[in-house]
Parts: structure tokens; sequence; C-alpha cells
């Protein structure tokens, strides 16, 4: 039915906006560990972010029903809020430290995302699809490698592709949930155990209740922006992986390698080869093809008889 299909069209457009919020955020971890703690800067901007929920959607958060849903959502909601935001945030901010923005975006774009649609979500793998996915993952490969044939593949990149694995299983775990809970309240649930799942990881290592070194008025505003990109991050990744299929939107998350490299180019001035620029050409193609072809699809229903 139309409606249907409107709400995988908004849900592909909200991935797409989800993977420019990935593609800034890898510049924002970079910056915000030259003064502040791996940890810290996380259980910052999620606590921000958990504010700007309460005053911004208290009306379509059920607070005390949080503690009423049933166990299998609340673990669910806790796995996916810890895994992501605590050991999957914790391992993408540090690759940014070891590895170029462009290099930490190539490997947040292989298609893990796909594989655990595949075989968590037993999703069908269509040749079409799996050939789209292959271009896309063959275009990153082309960004990933920095001169000549040789890929450059070092500690960062490792770090990065540990993180991408860990966020698809965030995404992915996002289509088991029961949907007692709506996406708001899903993006508050998930942010505030990334708030704690930080804070007592901070506090193991620093030693230190507050933060370890003092913060500028100038970096407390940039922080307040992260929070900012922090709710829409939650609930954008909520709400388009409760329409559309994980192994589409393996291939629209791959936009964020083409936000990636913008941004490190705009704050960083790390420049494309001609052979970079060949593979987000050709990433740009598998995500307007498989967008193109997703939101023509229409559910018909059978007439009443």
């Amino acid at each position: 039915m139309a409606v249907q299909t409107n709400r995988v069209r908004r849900g592909i457009l909200a991935l797409i906006v989800l993977t420019a919020i990935y593609g800034i955020t890898a510049v924002m971890a970079r910056f915000f560990s030259d003064s502040i703690g791996l940890f810290e800067q996380w259980y910052i901007r999620f606590s921000i972010a958990l504010v700007l929920m309460v005053v911004v959607f208290h009306r379509k958060i059920r607070f005390a029903y949080l503690f009423q849903v049933s166990r299998r959502e609340h673990i669910l909601v806790a796995v996916r809020g810890l895994l992501g935001f605590v050991v999957a945030a914790g391992l993408y901010a540090l690759s940014t430290q070891y590895a170029s923005i462009a290099s930490v975006a190539v490997m947040q774009v292989i298609p893990t995302t796909a594989l655990f649609g595949w075989l968590i979500l037993r999703e069908t793998m269509t040749t079409r699809k799996f050939s789209l996915i292959f271009l896309a993952f063959v275009g990153a490969l082309l960004v990933a490698s920095r001169s000549g044939v040789s890929l450059s593949f070092g500690y960062g990149e490792l770090l990065s592709l540990a993180s991408g694995a860990l966020f698809s299983l965030t995404f992915v775990f996002r289509k088991l949930q029961t949907g007692e809970l709506n996406n708001h309240e899903l993006a508050f649930a998930t942010t505030a155990y990334g708030v704690m799942g930080n804070y007592i990881m901070a506090v193991l290592i620093t030693h230190s209740v507050l933060p370890s070194n003092s913060i500028s008025p100038m970096l407390w505003v940039l922080l307040l922006g992260a929070g900012v990109l922090s709710v829409g991050m939650s609930l954008l990744s909520n709400y388009g992986f409760e329409h559309v299929k994980a192994t589409t939107a393996s291939i629209i998350l791959d936009m964020e390698l083409v936000f990636g490299l913008i941004f490190g180019y705009l704050f960083y001035r790390e420049w494309l080869t001609p052979q970079q620029f060949v593979g987000t050409i050709i990433i740009l193609i598998a995500t307007i093809t498989m967008t193109y072809l997703e939101s023509r699809k229409t559910v018909v229903c059978p007439s009443p008889e």
C-alpha cells in the first residue's frame, strides 16, 4: 500500500541523513580526543543528548512504562545501548586517532549490516541486491587504496572495522525489538545505557568522577552541538531500521564514506586521489540505484471478498 511505500522512503531518507551525521562524528571524535578522554567525551555528549530528549520529546516518552516492558525488550535495549554507545563508539573514536577520516569511513562501509541481516534476520539476498552491495564494496576498496593498488590497513582501520561490525549488530537488533517501545523511547533508553556505560568506564580509567581536564566554553558549545547530533543519530537509526531491510540499509549506509571524505577534506584537508574519486562515484551509483529500486516498491493489498 502507499502508506508502507512512504514509510520505506522516509526510512531511506532517515538513513541517508544518519550517514551524514556519522561522517561529521568522525571529525568531532578526533577533535574531542585532543582535549577530553575517550569515554569522557561520549558520556558528556550522550548526557546532553539525554537532557535534550527529555526537554523536546517528553510527551512522546512514557518514562514509567520503560520499567514495565518485557524482559526480552529490556535486554535488547540494554545490549544495543552498551554495545553501540559504549564499545562501538569507543572503538570508533579511538580509530580516528590512528587513521585518516577517509580510512575510518571506509572500514565503516564493509557490508557487515547486510551480512548480519542475512544471517540473523534471514533476509532474502537477491542477485540484484548482492550485486549492488558488491559494487559499493568495490568502491570502498578503491577509496581505501591510498597509493596504486596497495590497500593501507593498519591498527586504526582494524578498530574502525570492529566498531562498524558492532554498530551493524545494534542496527540488526533493532529489527528484533517487539514494538513495545516507540522510537523516541528506544532512543532515550539506549542513550541512557550509553551514558551509564561510558561514565563507568571513564571513572575506572581516570579514577575521577568528573572530567579529568578542564573544558573551555567553546568546547562546551561544540559538545552541545555533538549532543544534538547524537539525538538525531539515535532517532534516525531507530526509525530507519524499523522500515528498511538490513540488506538494503547496508548499501545506503555506504554514503557515510562520501560524507566522511567531504568532511575529512573540509576540516583536515585530506585530499582524494583520482582512484578514491572513482570509488566514491561507484558508491554513489550503487546507493542511488538501490534507493530508487526500493522507493518504487509498493505493497498490493488483496481486495476483500
